[in-house]
């Protein structure tokens, strides 16, 4: 992973987060087979999440980018796992990855009884096609 020129690259392309998550961020003595990225772009940027891993491609020696592009509409428990466990590799201001951690904490806590809910109705249906088989 090639560092360097990350913070100019994503000055010009409109990227206000950058955020290495998942195995590539987690285990530093596992090499990954791909990168997962989440990006948070500034408003108004006009790039298709395409052109973005093809131009990441080069600081990522050519692995396979998974990316993920943070929306207000990105489901909390993704949020919780990119960045509980994610490492920041460029911040546009000062504390923006803590507090986008905060707000997936907080929305991460606030969908807790959806999922148990559906955790709860999925087991109760698979019980009863079980029951029907």
């Amino acid at each position: 992973m090639k560092i360097r020129g990350i913070k100019t690259f994503c000055k010009t392309h409109g990227i206000d987060l950058l955020v290495l998550f998942g195995s590539s961020a987690g285990n530093k003595h596992e090499i990954s087979r791909d990168i997962d990225l989440a990006v948070k772009l500034k408003k108004g940027t006009n790039i298709s999440k395409l052109d973005l891993i093809y131009k990441l491609d080069d600081f990522f020696m050519g692995k396979k980018i998974d990316l993920v592009l943070l929306t207000a509409d990105t489901d909390p428990l993704l949020l919780y796992e990119i960045f509980m466990k994610g490492v920041c590799l460029f911040e546009q201001k000062k504390n923006l990855f803590e507090m986008d951690k905060l707000r997936a904490w907080k929305l991460y806590l606030d969908t807790d009884k959806i999922r148990n809910m559906r955790g709860k109705y999925l087991k109760n249906f698979v019980r009863k096609v079980s029951d029907v088989a």
